[in-house]
């Protein structure tokens, strides 16, 4: 600022100058360089982070899994956060298996309830994105003994779970469920009809997986009597095949994929009784029916028992995800009735993770007679209380703000605890609300801020609600992880990443400048920019824009981002490139209308207005309008490519890289894409003018663009970019393309990474910094 008024007012004499000048050349050499070396192929900014675990039933301790780096065993470890002090509950040294002939580490483990048995589960394998088949063994505690709940010579084991008597294990295998007697050692099938390429039990499909988030597909009835499970029929969903081309002779790799407008796989949830042996189903209007309305069962689990019964409850949808129901089955007369119904103008979501929400849709108080319910019916994503009938009791939290994550009612203490955004969509903060309405606990009502620190919070409630786990990150801050009263008084640093704080301030980076920029309507959007430490405002600097811009999704947000945001300085530091991210319409955390502005016709409003907001900073004196870039990778790729030729793209984007993009949403799964866009039978229109294929031949003869995929992406398929590909060429446009054999849709592995972002680099260099 001192140097940029003292040029604006003419005042620089020529020892002024030389001082400035001398001070850069101390700051340049005072400064650590970034090498994409250490950002792509090293531990070096990894940091240290939270091995965590699961909270026991009370007080500030977790229970976790502790590598014994000598012996190669895993421990079972007893922590209290507070006082640092740690109990071995199972020595892994102890876990011999004699049918494999070594140590079997603990992936995972689960009690019986009288705490005299554990089921461990261990050598896991992937089936998509989980490790989610391996092998199980109980381990007696009083005896110390261990054996294998089946034999491993027949095949992986999926989701087993301890009976609620503790007697006997039931898992899936194979596509069908068994059911193991722990005494007697005796396995029986529960289902035989499962197999390869048609019938699923107990666990889901490729696209159930990826879009609805499931993969266990089972659940004991709380009295141990009966066994609820998901069963599906994939075959007339059509085949999709990947080829390997590494291989001498190519490998083919097929797997049921529903594309856009294609069949889903038939879906009901059956009930197995135990005691006869019977097999029934619910009635829910989705098994190979047709005309009805019902296309999507995404949810199943047990009820606590209403008068003396308990229930399986259900989530039912429609095709187009705008209609939910909550469902009650019982499991004696298989009877289903309607317990609660949602409806939304554009879609609802049930899924958890993959946008800001990371509560479950519907958690059942302890109190046996009250559910929690997460609904943007009044234009915010908010909690209500029901009872377990479905009558509506109270809305929970109300506010021009979204609830991103619910964590529980203390039922003792009158307190409903969550996170959201009330300090703005950048932030995430805890609160509470009290849960009787009006004044409670002494307390004014409405929502209580507990965490303090700018910046995003990420919190884990104890069982009793008397402590939580903070992981507190800022744009350049790395995690730091911190133990907490309710009250939000901090306890403990769990981990401070004090090092790597103290190596990044060795690289003197200039924090982000966060404000707002004009949408295409004229719509404020958030938006970030990321100069150089030596940044002159007298210059003019190229611009690159980072975009992901999916539904729900924020890129603008007060959050450590690690290895990419690293990168991106690297660029601002080393190339001398802005870097900018832009929020744009249909992104999350401003309420259902702004996410829900692109609903079918999605691509138009984002490309409309990433290209807005690059026209908004190209008026900034510093920016250079002709050296403007865009860049994103999935949903952040198809993007690039939309803003690159749709509308004046052509003429405002110089440069662009997509990273493993869709170019036809036709091409990609039915639950994600039909959510948004409906299908392309009653969308023809919107899938059209969606599509980057549709625009290909209005790549401009200065834009500069480089595509990139991997050829394995079970995700968004290589054809994608082919297609693209083909497209351009046929156009007779000029592009750069790379593959990456054998990856899918993260391309990483080896040196993958460090090649990906030094070919990027390159690629900038050469066309957004010194163009020809």
């Amino acid at each position: 600022m001192m140097r940029r008024a003292l040029v604006h007012c003419l005042l620089l004499s020529a020892g002024l100058f030389w001082v400035s000048v001398a001070a850069a050349q101390q700051t340049a050499q005072t400064r650590q360089r970034l090498t994409l070396e250490d950002i792509h192929a090293s531990r070096k900014f990894a940091g240290e982070f939270f091995e965590g675990g699961r909270w026991a039933e009370e007080g500030p301790v977790i229970l976790y899994i502790e590598p014994d780096a000598q012996t190669g065993a895993t421990h079972l470890v007893r922590y209290n956060l507070e006082t640092g002090q740690r109990e071995r509950l199972i020595d892994g040294n102890r876990l011999y298996a004699s049918d494999v002939g070594r140590l079997v580490q603990i992936e995972d483990y689960a009690y019986s309830r009288d705490g005299r048995r554990v089921l461990i589960y261990t050598d896991s394998e992937p089936v998509w994105r989980y490790n989610t088949k391996g092998f199980y063994y109980l381990y007696d505690i009083a005896s110390g003994t261990l054996r294998p709940i089946s034999d491993r010579a027949k095949g992986f084991q999926m989701f087993a779970k301890l009976s609620p008597n503790g007697r006997q294990v039931a898992f899936v295998r194979d596509r069908n469920l068994y059911l193991v007697d722990l005494e007697s050692g005796q396995e029986v099938p529960l289902t035989v009809d499962g197999r390869p390429e048609s019938i699923i039990n107990g666990t889901f499909d490729w696209v159930y997986e990826e879009e609805f988030g499931l993969r266990d597909g089972w659940a004991w009835s709380p009295d141990g009597r009966y066994i609820a499970f998901f069963k599906l029929d994939e075959s007339h969903v059509p085949a999709f095949t990947m080829v390997d081309l590494r291989e001498y002779y190519p490998k083919s790799i097929t797997f049921r994929y529903p594309k856009a407008g294609q069949p889903n796989s038939e879906i009901q949830i059956g009930v197995i009784d135990l005691q006869t042996g019977q097999v029934r189903f619910f009635d829910t209007d989705t098994w190979y029916e047709d005309d009805s309305p019902y296309e999507y069962l995404a949810r199943m689990g047990w009820t606590p028992a209403i008068d003396g019964r308990f229930y399986v409850w259900m989530f039912r949808m429609n095709r187009e995800q705008n209609h939910l129901e909550l469902l009650y089955g019982d499991p004696a007369t298989m009877r289903v009735r309607k317990v609660l119904e949602e409806r939304a103008s554009a879609w609802l979501e049930v899924e958890t993770g993959f946008t800001d929400l990371q509560a479950g849709q519907l958690t059942y108080l302890n109190d046996g007679q009250h559910f929690v319910w997460i609904s943007e019916r009044d234009g915010y994503r908010h909690l209500y209380l029901y009872r377990n009938d479905g009558t509506l009791v109270r809305q929970l939290t109300q506010g021009a703000w979204d609830v991103t994550d619910f964590h529980g009612v203390d039922e003792v203490g009158g307190w409903v605890y969550f996170t959201a955004t009330i300090e703005g969509p950048r932030e995430r903060h805890l609160y509470r609300v009290p849960l009787q309405p009006g004044a409670s606990n002494g307390q004014a009502f409405g929502p209580q801020r507990i965490s303090q620190e700018p910046g995003t919070h990420e919190v884990s409630l104890s069982r009793d609600f008397r402590y939580y786990i903070d992981v507190h990150t800022r744009f350049l801050q790395p995690p730091v992880v911190t133990l907490r009263r309710i009250s939000g008084e901090q306890l403990a640093v769990l981990v401070g990443n004090e090092a790597l704080q103290q190596r990044l301030k060795a690289y003197k980076l200039r924090p982000p400048e966060f404000f707002t920029v004009p949408g295409a309507d004229g719509t404020p959007l958030e938006a970030y920019l990321i100069k150089p430490s030596d940044f002159d405002s007298t210059k003019q600097y190229p611009l690159l824009l980072y975009v992901y811009g999916g539904p729900g999704s924020q890129t603008v947000v007060d959050d450590w981002g690690g290895a990419r945001m690293l990168w991106h300085y690297y660029l601002a530091e080393e190339l001398g490139i802005l870097v900018a991210s832009v929020d744009n319409r249909g992104t999350g955390a401003r309420g259902y209308a702004f996410k829900t502005a692109t609903y079918r016709r999605l691509g138009q409003l984002e490309a409309q207005d990433q290209i807005a907001a690059a026209k908004a900073l190209a008026q900034r004196s510093y920016v250079d309008p002709d050296r403007i870039g865009i860049w994103g990778w999935s949903y952040g790729g198809y993007l690039t490519l939309m803003a690159m030729l749709y509308g004046d793209g052509p003429q405002v984007f110089r440069v662009g890289v997509s990273v493993a993009p869709v170019t036809d949403w036709r091409l990609y799964d039915t639950i994600y894409t039909e959510r948004y866009m409906s299908t392309p039978q009653q969308n023809p229109e919107g899938y059209r003018l969606g599509a980057p294929l549709t625009y290909a031949d209005r790549l401009a003869e200065r834009q500069r663009l480089l595509l990139i995929h991997g050829d394995l992406d079970d995700n968004v398929h290589f054809q994608n970019a082919v297609l693209m590909a083909e497209a351009l060429q046929r156009a007779g446009k000029q592009f750069a393309f790379m593959v990456y054999p054998g990856r899918n849709h993260g391309i990483y592995g080896g040196n993958t990474r460090l090649h990906l972002f030094t070919l990027i680099t390159g690629f900038l260099e050469e066309n957004l910094v010194n163009p020809r």
